[in-house]
């Protein structure tokens, strides 16, 4: 039981990989303003604690918003470790 429930958070953080880079490349590419705001909807949750990090740290001072990239990192550390104790 306790493999299948880890199983399904490895299948959770992949998804949520997924979500963040089509928001990455839906910010680059301009999809359209239905996409952007579904996209939207889902990342802001995730998205709004690592901006508020990354404004009060010293990776504020960039032009560009690193929360994504940082996010992508976290997701699959967390994803990492569950592979990890599956094995």
């Amino acid at each position: 039981m306790a493999a299948y429930v880890i199983y399904c958070l490895q299948l959770f953080f992949a998804v949520l990989e997924v979500i963040v880079l089509l928001y990455m490349i839906q910010s680059i590419l301009n999809m359209g303003i239905r996409i952007q705001r579904f996209l939207l909807m889902l990342m802001y949750p995730m998205l709004y604690p690592m901006q508020r990090l990354v404004k009060h740290s010293v990776l504020g001072t960039f032009s560009i918003d690193l929360s994504p990239y940082i996010l992508l990192v976290v997701l699959n550390y967390l994803g990492n470790i569950c592979s990890y104790l599956l094995n």
